[in-house]
């Protein structure tokens, strides 16, 4: 029988592994980010600042294979710094998404259910 974890039974949605570029910015940030996994509510990516938990913050991508770039307004749940490989620090920012349009919504469903699901 698999367990779950705790931070899984606070999913409500379900999330794709990704790794494509995004926009990040905010009054006092403009920053790319390397995304690391996305749902129609949510995403979690590796930023190169830190970002204080609740600033609200664009992001700014394309999904793959596509050319329709997506807005989307989230609020910063998560900052934590992890050491890079290179020994520099980066950051690990989680996101909840607090405006997005309907398109991007099933944009971001229909990449999950053809995604590797984590």
């Amino acid at each position: 029988m698999t367990q779950t974890t705790p931070q899984s039974d606070r999913r409500r949605a379900q999330r794709a592994a990704a790794s494509f570029p995004i926009n990040l910015s905010s009054d006092t940030l403009a920053e790319p980010g390397l995304l690391r996994d996305i749902s129609e509510i949510g995403m979690a990516c590796d930023a190169p600042a830190p970002v204080d938990e609740m600033t609200l913050v664009s992001i700014d991508f394309a999904l793959p294979g596509q050319t329709e770039r997506h807005h989307v307004t989230g609020a910063v749940v998560r900052c934590d710094r992890v050491e890079a490989k290179d020994g520099k620090p980066s950051w690990d920012i989680a996101i909840y998404f607090t405006e997005i349009t309907p398109v991007t919504k099933a944009s971001l469903r229909g990449y999950v259910s053809k995604g590797t699901i984590v």
